[in-house]
């Protein structure tokens, strides 16, 4: 669905209602734009409309030998991994909305 049906053109696709309510772009806003045009091999368009898409993709590449034997990645549950992630989505949600 994704790949036939562009997320702009098209009104089934739910809009972010962080956005709609305070007009700042969420870490996830642009996410579904992205992904369609991945799947049409646009990396670079991809990764103009959220580069964090990338590190979320990085992140899911490392934890899949570990899912894939159906183990849980020994660093998921970790309070350093859980601090990290927080620090890196924060800054990412501080630094798309200052630029």
């Amino acid at each position: 669905m994704l790949y036939t049906f562009p997320p702009g053109a098209y009104p089934f696709y739910p809009p972010c209602v962080f956005y709609a309510v305070t007009g700042l772009l969420c870490p996830g806003c642009g996410t579904t734009r992205a992904l369609h045009q991945l799947l049409h091999g646009n990396v670079a368009e991809a990764f103009r409309l959220n580069p964090f898409l990338f590190v979320l993709m990085l992140g899911a590449l490392v934890a899949a030998p570990s899912l894939l034997r159906g183990e849980r990645p020994p660093w998921l549950m970790k309070p350093w991994f859980a601090w990290t992630s927080f620090v890196v989505v924060m800054g990412w949600f501080v630094l798309r909305n200052v630029g």
